[in-house]
């Protein structure tokens, strides 16, 4: 019950088939470190909340943690370090809303909720009441508004009535070709009065398939006049300017191969596997506003040779890389975190720096009752 959401996660990377001390790295900056600061914030759970969250959303004083087990939202005060208020959303009825995927809390007063199944948004608050259910068309080819708070993070973003939403392409993943993907959108945008959708200039970078199939899932992160993304299987940063042009950055990780691998075509399962898990990749890209840095989750290549240690994967996700870019999107530095120690997917940002689960199963001070996390701070 405990890692039942870090199975969520992994079978979710599958499924869609889209499905730790740490080493301070001197090549871009000596001044600037980012490193483990040892402090902790722990909060504890009840015994139908997993230690491992499949969804965290920080607004303001709150923690809200996205409960599949019990399709509730848990409002967690951080000042106060304990839960404030659960909200349980019944499936179906008048006040049913379908099973919770993800979440956008615009203001207290207006929490998005999103799932897979179906093209509807329902709008809710912290009363737990529907005060509104939008169904939205979507582009041809694309799926559904894709929220999910703990995978390929990309909160979406509304701006006078219009909410973008990351989305990805329709169709057998191995049938992907360049030409297709370069017409395919990574998001698009929704009237919230009407449903409509409005398409996007933002298109897949053009040349990502030139080489071979890669996994192509992004992470974005939508600023008021631009956004700025990543790509699993590309080492650079996209800044692609509303209805402008396309800049390009450079953003290798020193920890990650020179070459980042291809798709398996003609693979096993397991080989399917290990390239989505164990491969050098890049995940999820977030902005911290408090200190005006992007961080991008990074993971070198592991030496996985057998069925039983890339299962292992699933609760405990190996090394992994912090990379932080400043607002020109310059690498400024990176750290090396060591595996069996935090879960990265479970982050969120405050105002002293960004948090990381330290409950991954090998960290002998991981709790079964409390989500753990342990700051991780940006210093001169």
């Amino acid at each position: 019950m405990s890692y039942f959401k870090s199975f969520c996660l992994f079978s979710l990377l599958f499924v869609l088939f889209i499905t730790f001390a740490c080493r301070e790295s001197t090549k871009h900056s000596e001044s600037i470190k980012f490193e483990a600061s040892g402090e902790i914030l722990r909060i504890p759970i009840d015994s139908l909340t997993a230690n491992i969250s499949t969804g965290l959303v920080r607004y303001e004083d709150y923690l809200v943690n996205v409960n599949w087990n019990t399709n509730a939202l848990q409002f967690y005060a951080l000042n106060a370090e304990k839960l404030s208020k659960e909200i349980f959303y019944q499936y179906e009825g008048p006040q049913g809303v379908g099973s919770i995927f993800g979440i956008y809390i615009h203001s207290l007063d207006s929490i998005f909720l999103f799932t897979q199944m179906v093209p509807v948004i329902t709008l809710t608050d912290t009363t737990g009441i529907i005060k509104n259910r939008i169904q939205y068309n979507k582009p041809e080819g694309h799926t559904n508004a894709f929220v999910h708070n703990a995978y390929f993070g990309s909160a979406p973003n509304l701006q006078n009535g219009k909410m973008l939403v990351k989305t990805l392409a329709e169709g057998n993943y191995r049938q992907m070709t360049e030409e297709r993907l370069h017409k395919s959108l990574l998001a698009y945008g929704i009237n919230l009065e009407n449903g409509s959708f409005q398409s996007t200039e933002l298109t897949y970078p053009e040349g990502y398939l030139n080489s071979g199939l890669k996994f192509f899932e992004p992470s974005l992160v939508f600023q008021p006049e631009y956004t700025v993304y990543s790509l699993f299987g590309d080492h650079r940063l996209y800044k692609q300017i509303r209805f402008g042009e396309l800049e390009i950055f450079d953003g290798k990780s020193q920890y990650l191969d020179e070459t980042l691998p291809y798709f398996p075509v003609d693979g096993e399962r397991f080989d399917t596997q290990k390239y989505l898990t164990a491969s050098s990749r890049y995940e999820t890209l977030v902005y911290d506003e408090y200190r005006e840095v992007y961080y991008r989750f990074a993971y070198p290549t592991l030496a996985i040779e057998k069925e039983e240690e890339l299962l292992a994967l699933r609760e405990n996700p190996g090394p992994f890389v912090i990379q932080v870019f400043n607002e020109d999107l310059t690498l400024i530095t990176e750290s090396y975190f060591e595996g069996g120690i935090y879960f990265p997917n479970n982050h969120f940002i405050t105002e002293k720096g960004l948090y990381i689960s330290a409950n991954n199963p090998e960290n002998p001070e991981a709790e079964e009752d409390a989500f753990r996390f342990e700051l991780i701070k940006l210093v001169d």
